[in-house]
């Protein structure tokens, strides 16, 4: 059966539902406990799975019990009894099964019945092994509605649907390094609704792009597109990862892949959840990146952010995140009633340009020797162990990107005033920009400009990719930049684009990193240089790798570009960017020769490079 066969079968099966540019994998599968798509096995004294493993592709990969099962429970409270491809779960001696497992051709169901003294069914994932999510909107804290979706990044994901049920237990921890979990609670049937269910039905979900569907280089594509989206119940919106910070400054890479994802569950879409974030920001919520985040969870500080209220890059990025929401929904209510809102957030980027050349100023100088090395002093933006400081190029990029695309959006409501203000301060940024960040001895931009006007040059891939995708720069001058670029990623030895791309391509020097502990890139002294590859100081990842690819698209250097994108999409395949290494180092960073440096175990900025899929092969 070829595949246009296949998804007209399930789809008259009535397994495919969904509207728009998706594809779903469902899972047909045999009346067995294992199958390409999804293997499990159950206890058999109390509801609860005792392994449970996903692909949604279909290609057999369930070595993976990613569940933590931390105590043993039953205590003969509860007997089963198995028939074929069900089992029935009773409590004491009550003749009505409490609970009921049943698998069915698209994954499984959980029924439960009123008996007193029932429990909920109870999933419970070890973020050592996968850092699972659910996807969904969050009402309150610890609470995710229905229906949502569960997703196992490098595995796959779970259409979960209930009609009785409308808000489900969400909880995760990392306070233990050991014990980090997420865990999702099935509420059990009440007197007042005695018989309740869950359906979880397999899919693998992706935009859909013509002309790579039996290509198996995409498999990483079709796996892992939603990896980018995890949801932190305890703040409520995207996050670093379920149970990691929430980053401001992060916020428009969720929002750009958002953009083109197809519908996760029925109605919901991944542009709500960008929504649900915004809208807490423009309520006032801290974010890593802000001035003032801190708040009684493991990992959070309040860190001076350039003397101002926060980095350079937190604003824009925002800003982009509501432009994208809307563009995505074209919810003009929405608009109009946050509109003051966003309005804010773009006077205080115009704010930041302190010498009225069109391009912003941080609040630090970003002179060389001029960091003191602690850890509550942070530079300009998402790179926050190096010195960017001033006139930063990145946040620039980002900045000119959001004020035209809010210059459009100030138009759509009729406030022609404030879209020339916009658009004329970004026509502004655009004429000083090169001239202020190219350096001609390398051919380069520098990454910032200092206070006493030294440019600091460190070959930063992601600042001069995002300069010319961003169109700051003329084509003519960016293909200047990659070739410069790329020549020096070759001169310096780097070739293994599994492990995505350095941030910068020679070694930053303690003069200019702000956290000088080498376990986190700095150097222990002016001679040594004991923390290069280490993290952020020329550490590889597959973060803002898509701003590379980006800019090789956009100059028509496609052999380039698929030079760096096939080996990163093989990585995501093999799962090469999550959890953790013999070193006790995890696999978001790692040195030029695969050695783990990283902290998160699952960081979702290294999957935006996937957008480069969804863009460039439509």
């Amino acid at each position: 059966m070829n595949r246009r066969d296949a998804v007209k079968k399930m789809a008259l099966a009535g397994i495919i539902a969904a509207a728009g540019p998706i594809k779903i994998m469902a899972a047909k599968v045999p009346g067995k406990s294992a199958s390409d798509y999804f293997k499990y096995s159950l206890k058999k004294d109390y509801p609860e799975f005792l392994y449970f493993s996903v692909d949604s592709l279909g290609k057999n990969k369930l070595d993976n019990n990613p569940l933590k099962l931390d105590e043993e429970r039953g205590n003969d409270l509860f007997t089963s009894k198995q028939i074929k491809n069900t089992r029935k779960y009773y409590l004491n001696v009550n003749p009505t099964p409490a609970w009921v497992f049943e698998r069915t051709e698209q994954g499984f169901i959980l029924r439960s019945n009123y008996v007193n003294g029932n429990v909920p069914w109870v999933i419970k994932f070890n973020q050592n092994k996968n850092h699972a999510t659910v996807l969904g909107l969050v009402p309150e804290k610890d609470k995710i509605s229905t229906p949502s979706l569960m997703h196992l990044p490098d595995m796959g994901s779970f259409q979960i649907r209930s009609k009785q049920v409308k808000t489900l237990d969400y909880t995760a921890s990392r306070e233990d390094h050991n014990n980090k979990y997420v865990k999702i609670s099935f509420p059990a049937a009440t007197k007042e609704n005695n018989s309740v269910e869950y359906h979880f039905d397999i899919v693998a979900i992706y935009p859909e792009v013509k002309g790579i569907e039996n290509d198996e280089r995409f498999d990483g594509y079709r796996r892992n597109y939603l990896n980018t989206f995890q949801v932190n119940p305890n703040w409520m919106i995207l996050s670093n990862n379920s149970t990691s910070d929430s980053c401001a400054f992060v916020q428009y890479g969720y929002s750009e892949l958002a953009l083109h994802a197809p519908n996760l569950v029925d109605d919901l879409r991944a542009i709500d959840l960008v929504k649900m974030t915004v809208d807490r920001y423009l309520d006032g919520q801290k974010a890593y990146g802000m001035f003032g985040y801190y708040a009684d969870f493991p990992g959070t500080e309040k860190v001076q952010w350039g003397g101002q209220n926060a980095s350079l890059d937190t604003y824009p990025s925002l800003l982009i995140a509501a432009c994208n929401y809307y563009k995505g929904s074209k919810d003009i209510t929405w608009l109009k009633e946050k509109f003051k809102g966003l309005v804010i957030w773009a006077e205080e980027i115009l704010s930041r340009d302190k010498d009225g050349d069109g391009i912003l100023e941080y609040g630090f100088s970003g002179n060389s020797g001029s960091w003191s090395g602690g850890t509550f002093q942070r530079p300009a933006n998402w790179w926050d162990t190096i010195g960017f400081g001033h006139k930063d190029a990145y946040s620039n990029a980002m900045a000119y990107s959001a004020l035209n695309r809010f210059s459009d959006l100030c138009a759509t409501v009729g406030d022609d005033r404030a879209s020339k203000r916009y658009s004329e301060f970004a026509a502004k940024m655009k004429v000083n920009y090169y001239d202020t960040f190219i350096n001609p001895k390398t051919g380069v931009l520098a990454g910032w400009k200092s206070e006493d006007g030294v440019l600091h040059d460190y070959y930063f891939t992601f600042v001069n990719g995002m300069a010319i995708a961003y169109g700051l720069v003329t084509n003519e001058q960016g293909n200047s930049i990659m070739d410069a670029m790329l020549a020096k990623i070759d001169e310096v030895g780097f070739s293994n684009f599994e492990m995505g791309l350095p941030g910068n391509l020679i070694s930053i020097p303690k003069a200019d990193y702000t956290h000088h502990d080498p376990r986190w890139g700095g150097h222990t002294s002016d001679e040594l240089n004991d923390g290069w590859q280490h993290y952020e100081n020329g550490g590889t990842s597959g973060n803002y790798v898509y701003f590379t690819l980006s800019a090789l698209y956009k100059l028509g250097r496609k052999s380039d570009a698929e030079r760096i994108l096939f080996p990163l999409l093989k990585a995501f395949e093999n799962g090469d960017f999550q959890g953790e290494c013999e070193n006790g180092m995890t696999k978001d960073w790692r040195t030029w020769d695969g050695e783990c440096w990283g902290y998160e175990g699952f960081l979702v900025d290294n999957y935006w490079g996937l957008l480069a899929v969804t863009e460039e092969y439509k």
